[in-house]
């Protein structure tokens, strides 16, 4: 396989193009941690008032706080799963900005091996 100073360019663009995303997500990380927080802050507060609301055994009075702030919670655990997703790709970028450039070094190393005049 040959490779050109046209691969350099594309891995280049590639590069340029992951570390956009990269910023992309590292903005939408905040903004996901952000709402993640707020849900959970959101479910606990509903499930106290529940629970201090309620009439009955210790037990009895958890149990109807629970089914009273299923839709919190969900609604937290949805958000926390969100946050996750996004960490997750964020580490998925990263490694494929280091992908390309262990392959851009490697294209310019093997250019200049090659003897095209070109220099790493």
């Amino acid at each position: 396989m040959t490779l050109t100073h046209s691969d350099l360019g594309r891995i280049s663009e590639r590069l340029s193009m992951l570390s956009r995303a990269l910023d992309e997500q590292t903005d939408a990380l905040e903004v996901l941690d952000r709402q993640a927080v707020e849900s959970k802050h959101a479910y606990e507060i509903a499930f106290a008032r529940a629970f201090l609301s309620s009439d009955g055994a210790m037990d009895i009075r958890k149990q109807k706080a629970v089914v009273t702030t299923d839709a919190d919670k969900f609604a937290a655990e949805i958000a926390d799963q969100k946050l996750r997703a996004c960490r997750a790709r964020i580490a998925t970028i990263k490694v494929q900005i280091d992908t390309g450039r262990s392959l851009g070094a490697a294209l310019k190393a093997d250019m200049a091996f090659a003897g095209s005049g070109f220099t790493a």
